[in-house]
């Protein structure tokens, strides 16, 4: 992943991924209503001083970080998507029939697959592990996706739920007779450090890998990434497409997550993880 001043970019041919945290969405917070967080969304909380609902405030906070997208790369807003997220294991697939103005509501699920060019998919994470999927060879229809990892995401087969997804739409592109290229990259964008991740002894029992080391106050500490990329490893021994891991270059730097928004230091804001396939290099 290449690190420029405003977010760290991976580009693969037409594939682009990119990762807006403080840096490049600070001005935007300002704008934002005074309703709650994007993890907040789903939860039965009261309105705002202002009146808003919860879903309003998340709706408008939608609108402004798609206005902020479609200006930064170049999209209309209607091919710009969004989730509701809720730490769950359902991942959907966009196609040219979703393409409506202004796409609200937003789908309830925690990952998105698409083989439409010029479509951006957007994960928002604080904390949380944001996993990337693109097939590789220029030429052969390509496949992107983006997926929201947390530790519930995980532990309810989010992994299995893409990698079933993806070898399905590689199958279906074969039986099309499409040029299609089975082999998928897998990279992860910036979460927590597992140095700082502390969790309960009941969430920790759900892993298989846990940090050696304990939190100063005696907690479990866990690495989301090794543990996802166990998953991988474990499920793509039966998958019909070929699934590569490749390795993370800045997601357990401390000093550089502090870069990005995290839940557990209190701020609001969300970091966007997005990727596309561009019309044309």
């Amino acid at each position: 992943m290449m690190q420029t001043q405003q977010s760290p970019v991976h580009t693969s041919g037409t594939v682009e991924a990119r990762v807006f945290g403080i840096q490049s969405l600070r001005h935007l917070e300002q704008r934002f209503p005074s309703g709650t967080p994007e993890d907040s969304e789903h939860r039965n909380l009261k309105p705002d001083a202002s009146g808003h609902g919860i879903q309003d405030a998340a709706i408008a906070r939608k609108r402004i970080e798609r206005e902020f997208l479609a200006e930064e790369l170049s999209l209309p807003s209607e091919r710009i998507f969004f989730l509701k997220q809720i730490h769950g294991a359902d991942v959907i697939r966009i196609t040219e029939q979703d393409f409506i103005a202004d796409s609200l509501p937003i789908a309830v699920a925690d990952g998105m697959l698409t083989q439409e060019k010029g479509v951006a998919l957007v994960i928002r994470t604080a904390d949380c592990l944001p996993l990337f999927f693109h097939s590789g060879a220029e030429g052969a229809e390509r496949l992107i996706g983006v997926v929201h990892c947390g530790w519930r995401g995980l532990s309810r087969g989010i992994i299995g739920r893409a990698m079933d997804l993806i070898t399905f739409m590689v199958e279906q592109s074969r039986r099309e007779k499409k040029d299609v290229d089975p082999n998928i990259t897998i990279f992860p964008g910036p979460y927590i450090c597992p140095s700082t991740y502390e969790v309960g002894l009941e969430v920790a029992a759900r892993f298989p890998i846990v940090e050696e080391k304990r939190s100063a106050r005696g907690r479990p500490l866990l690495d989301l990434y090794k543990n996802a990329a166990l998953q991988i490893e474990r499920a793509s021994s039966s998958a019909k497409a070929d699934f590569h891991l490749e390795d993370p270059l800045s997601a357990l730097d401390e000093s550089l997550f502090r870069n990005y928004y995290s839940h557990r230091r209190g701020d609001r804001s969300r970091n966007l993880n997005v990727i596309r396939i561009k019309e044309s290099e």
